[in-house]
């Protein structure tokens, strides 16, 4: 089949070319420029007042609350890991939800002891939550 007619909503090659910017507008890279300036200076005073803030929390504070999360997301991966098992028991899942349960706790006792607008006291409260969440599915019989 031999097409020789142009039919009027047919795009052809060149005809969308791309237009120069107006000179008016702007450098790109000027623009850039200052928009990264000002973010510089924006993250340089939220930073110096988090900096401010977690100074009054201590270090062992923040070092027991990291270990805790990590804890207990190893425990969610391990708890997860069983679940894909087809051959463990829903018995056999109860060392889980019992270590889930006790990091919860802790987790959530450490988190009162930390500003609520503290980045870690919001870890260690989706962490605890989403360790709750896991627990109150087991003990309902989701598992």
């Amino acid at each position: 089949m031999k097409i020789n007619e142009i039919t009027p909503n047919q795009n052809l090659p060149g005809q969308n070319q791309v237009r120069q910017p107006d000179s008016g507008g702007g450098n790109f890279a000027e623009i850039l420029q200052t928009h990264l300036q000002g973010s510089e200076a924006v993250g340089q005073l939220s930073t110096s007042h988090q900096v401010s803030a977690s100074a009054a929390i201590p270090a062992q504070l923040r070092v027991e609350g990291l270990g805790l999360s990590e804890s207990a997301i190893n425990t969610l991966d391990s708890f997860s890991a069983a679940l894909a098992d087809p051959e463990l028991k829903s018995s056999e899942l109860e060392p889980y939800i019992s270590a889930l349960e006790e990091e919860s706790a802790a987790l959530t006792a450490l988190r009162d002891d930390l500003p609520a607008e503290d980045p870690l006291s919001r870890l260690l409260n989706e962490v605890a939550a989403v360790s709750q969440l896991e627990v109150a599915k087991y003990r309902r019989g989701d598992y």
